[in-house]
């Protein structure tokens, strides 16, 4: 049996999309760990499948929408979650996206607009989310983000992505230096940038 390390502790997992994901292998051992989760879906698509994973955490699992692409629906999002709980005690980005064509082709051909999602769905979502979940983590807390080889050296293919996820890293390094700690931990070919929060 996992030791209940994080036992009375709440997270939020964001990039659940399927059984596959890294999101849903930590949340799994958050879980065991004795976290209760709290999850979002992006688009209807995608909520059956989440819904049909999460139901094995037990039926009321809280499960929102939340396109982090909008700020409307990050605040919505968080009134969800004040309304099951009054702190969080971690937070989980999992989220990258780029244009299927801004992977395939030359890095020099990516356009303006496949640049600029990539950079919002894959780095500026963990800035618009950690500033929403800071003032709930008022027992301090972490925010992990995953990132992968792809920013520090080229990988075929990875284009603008190995871009985002460098400007992934950089965000989590500022926003550690705002929130005192950091700790950047290897875990096989990604490797999670994690923010160690402390209430002032």
């Amino acid at each position: 049996m996992t030791e209940q390390v994080l036992g009375g502790k709440i997270g939020l997992v964001f990039g659940v999309a399927n059984k596959r994901s890294i999101a849903w292998a930590i949340a799994k051992a958050w879980a065991a760990a004795g976290a209760r989760l709290i999850f979002n879906y992006q688009g209807e698509r995608l909520k059956e499948n989440v819904e049909e994973l999460i139901g094995e955490f037990g039926e009321k699992t809280p499960l929102f929408p939340c396109d982090v692409s909008s700020d409307d629906e990050i605040k919505a999002f968080f009134e969800s979650v004040r309304n099951e709980t009054d702190h969080v005690d971690l937070m989980l980005h999992s989220l990258a996206y780029a244009p299927r064509e801004a992977l395939e082709g030359d890095f020099v051909s990516t356009t303006r607009e496949a640049f600029r999602v990539a950079h919002d769905i894959s780095a500026y979502s963990l800035v618009a989310l950690a500033r929403e979940a800071a003032p709930l983590m008022t027992n301090g807390g972490s925010i992990v983000a995953m990132t992968y080889y792809g920013s520090q050296k080229v990988v075929p293919h990875y284009n603008v992505m190995g871009v985002a996820k460098a400007s992934l890293e950089a965000s989590a390094r500022y926003l550690a230096y705002e929130w005192v700690y950091v700790d950047v931990k290897a875990l096989s070919r990604t490797r999670a940038v994690e923010t160690q929060l402390r209430s002032r």
